[in-house]
């Protein structure tokens, strides 16, 4: 009987590498459509490349935003340039890019032919799709004449569009010949996400060849960079499972190899920029607001990483007499500190069931004994989803153990709230978000016993009379606004809540019943609010503190529904269950949020966040509790800017681990002495392929070193993010962090 063999199993591994980058175009191409369609930039013409319309998240709108308004910039600067002379623009790897008809529609192609190049099966379907559709059609102008070549699909007046593989030079070279290409004009070609798909050798070879064959060349890439920190990784390892691996960017990881390829393949000129930079500075201001105005949006750490790790670069062959780029404008990048190697190690554990996955969470160190982590986005069987558990970690064992709390009329699951444990045990959550559009308005008390003895080691209202409470429903007339749904209820959760300074009482007080576990039982409770009760926040932070005599609780910024940015601060007394505005004078550390705070003799510490800009800050203030007045500290030693990161404080010593930038590099970890105000920054170890760790909307806690030293380890857990298109990373958790090198580091430059 004769064996059948099917058609995939016959397909060599170069047809399987086009068939997969091709399969990058059909994606890309919708999401360029999704986020024009959003508002984030004009192409009407989009819609005719696509089979079926999907409406892509915020996230991906932010990326290809980005994408589109770098080239679009660039190719306006190069028209206006030669706007009187007759000029090229050469697309390589074009795909459905629509680029052609959106400008000759604007009438901003005078003068000027477009060459479009991809792979002879898909511009062929380009083709077909651009014959079928009269909106397309009627703005190209066909000659008489058949091509003369196979490669050449369309031939038209000002526009070619040619199937060639972009490895054989030769015929490419001569395709364009044939399509009447004018190698001394003005030519502007462009690569988006085109030759990191290439080898090394084939993509060299290409940049060589464009070099030494068009007199007046000017070359555009935008691609990956920074293969090898825990979003390069992420991202390498995405592309690899889709058939479409990036060859080039472990070849030139970073802009400085990037320029030098171009300037050793003979172009005269080269600069580049990555996308943190071409965003904020080479757009202006109120472009930006636009931009961040047309979604509600709460991925800032993955916005900037992904940013970090594309690059936008122009070359050319002669003096253009300007930046395509810039404008001209002379960007001042801040001196990067100096990083300290090999002193931070980092301990993973084996893997196992109680692992701690999610981000955005919350976690409190209780009793030196315990980190309770609550809220976040994590994985829930098998379904990623705002998790409702609490997560207590014995810190001898690094033990985790998930407690299901299937409360219903409670705002357990929750992101990017603050959670601050009293010295009697009671962790407090306070604020934070179920989505976008559903803030929460309830703080809760959590409280833990252990299963020993029961006696109560956290919280205070854990009698049996009172674990034995049932939670009450709550109902819309109580206007407690537990888990109403955003349509009509955010209606009644905006009269329910007040506005700032109100002196409205949130009375809704409910118990939970006992949660129990292996090691004892948890319970929840919704604690009484009373006088000027803070508006609904989230990304804001919290610290325990000391102030008039008593165990207080101070609160900081954070981001409201709306998007706003707040500078406000608030003292709550769990005593009476009181807050109060905080009035302050000196200077403010303004409108932030993702910043941390910390305690420190009659001080709270505020490092880093985002400021109304959305911009990463570096800078460190103290508010004197006894005067209320703000100070910002002058550091001996340059700081990454950071957001998303923690912070703790170990013998006058402020440790900041993590965290975000718009840098090309990650922070690490920061130590800052509170009695010189000096700053050293540590880098982290290599990653570990297996078991990647990011380091941003992690949570963080303390616990006492098993071998006696005095200085303690940080206990790492969770983090992670949506990373762009590429999937979601969870850090497999908890981690242990030596600090105690780069402690002494500090302690030794301080005693000179």
């Amino acid at each position: 009987m004769a064996k059948v063999v099917s058609a995939n199993s016959n397909k060599n591994s170069k047809t399987r590498r086009e068939t997969a980058v091709q399969g990058t175009n059909d994606s890309s191409i919708v999401s360029k459509w999704s986020t024009a369609s959003s508002g984030y930039f004009d192409d009407s013409f989009l819609q005719y490349f696509i089979s079926k319309q999907s409406r892509r998240a915020p996230l991906i709108h932010r990326g290809y935003y980005i994408r589109a308004k770098a080239f679009d910039k660039i190719i306006r600067n190069f028209l206006k340039i030669f706007e009187n002379s007759k000029k090229q623009i050469i697309s390589l790897g074009t795909g459905f890019d629509s680029t052609y008809f959106r400008l000759k529609g604007a009438g901003l192609l005078s003068d000027t032919v477009v060459y479009e190049i991809d792979f002879p099966e898909l511009v062929r379907r380009k083709r077909l799709l651009i014959e079928s559709s009269p909106e397309l059609a009627n703005l190209i102008q066909k000659y008489d004449i058949q091509p003369s070549s196979p490669h050449i699909e369309l031939s038209c007046t000002d526009y070619q569009l040619l199937g060639v593989d972009l490895t054989q030079l030769n015929t490419l070279e001569a395709a364009l010949k044939m399509c009447g290409i004018r190698f001394e004009c003005p030519t502007l070609l462009l690569s988006e996400c085109v030759m990191t798909y290439m080898t090394r050798r084939c993509s060299t070879e290409l940049v060589k060849w464009a070099a030494e064959t068009f007199e007046q060349g000017v070359f555009v890439i935008y691609e990956q960079m920074h293969p090898n920190d825990a979003f390069g990784l992420f991202m390498q390892a995405h592309f690899n499972s889709i058939g479409s691996p990036l060859k080039c960017i472990n070849s030139f990881p970073n802009l400085r190899s990037q320029n030098d390829r171009f300037l050793n393949a003979g172009w005269t000129y080269c600069e580049s920029v990555d996308m943190n930079t071409f965003y904020y500075d080479c757009l202006d201001r109120t472009e930006r607001s636009r931009v961040e105005s047309l979604e509600t949006f709460d991925e800032y750490e993955e916005l900037n990483l992904k940013y970090s790790h594309y690059f936008i670069l122009t070359a050319a062959t002669i003096s253009l007499g300007q930046s395509l780029i810039r404008n001209n404008q002379i960007l001042s990048k801040p001196e990067l500190p100096e990083e300290f190697t090999d002193v931070v190690t980092v301990s993973r554990l084996p893997e196992e069931d109680q692992s701690v996955r999610r981000f955005g969470h919350a976690s409190s160190l209780v009793m030196d004994c315990f980190a309770i982590t609550s809220g976040g986005f994590g994985e829930t069987d098998g379904r990623h989803q705002r998790l409702a558990e609490l997560t207590v970690t014995d810190l001898s064992s690094l033990t985790s153990y998930h407690v299901s709390c299937g409360v219903t009329d409670m705002q357990i699951p929750r992101m990017h709230h603050s959670s601050s444990t009293l010295s009697n045990g009671a962790t407090i959550l306070i604020a934070g978000r179920q989505s976008p559009y559903f803030m929460c308005n309830e703080m809760l008390k959590v409280t833990l016993k252990i299963a020993d003895n029961m006696d109560t080691v956290h919280g205070s209202s854990t009698s049996p009379a009172a674990q034995s409470v049932k939670c009450e429903p709550i109902s819309k007339e109580n206007c407690s606004n537990s888990l109403l749904s955003n349509a009509e209820d955010d209606v009644i959760s905006e009269a329910c809540n007040g506005n700032k300074g109100s002196s409205q009482s949130l009375e809704t007080h409910k118990l939970s019943k006992p949660f129990d576990f292996q090691l004892g039982s948890l319970t929840i409770e919704v604690m009484e609010q009373k006088g000027n009760v803070p508006r609904e926040r989230w990304r804001h932070a919290s610290v325990v503190v000391m102030h008039e005599g008593e165990e207080k609780i101070f609160l900081y910024g954070g981001k409201t529904k709306s998007g706003q940015v707040l500078e406000d601060c608030f003292i709550f007394n769990p005593s009476t269950s009181t807050w109060n505005e905080c009035v302050c004078s000196g200077t403010s550390p303004g409108l932030l949020h993702s910043h941390c705070l910390t305690y420190w003799q009659g001080q709270v510490i505020l490092t880093g966040g985002l400021n109304k800009n959305h911009e990463p800050t570096n800078q460190v203030f103290g508010l004197d509790l006894n005067t209320m007045t703000w100070n910002k500290w002058d550091l001996d030693g340059p700081l990454y800017a950071r957001y998303s990161h923690t912070a703790h404080l170990h013998d006058n010593t402020l440790i900041l681990v993590g965290g975000v930038n718009t840098e090309e590099k990650p922070p690490g970890l920061a130590v800052i002495s509170l009695i010189s105000h000096t700053a050293f920054e540590f880098a982290f170890p290599s990653q570990d392929k297996q078991s990647l760790l990011m380091l941003h909307r992690h949570t963080s806690v303390m616990r006492q070193n098993p071998t006696g030293n005095t200085t303690p380890q940080l206990v790492l857990l969770g983090g992670g993010g949506n990373c762009f298109s590429f999937g979601t990373h969870l850090n497999r958790t908890p981690v242990l962090v030596n600090v105690e090198a780069a402690c002494a580091s500090v302690h030794e430059a301080r005693s000179k």
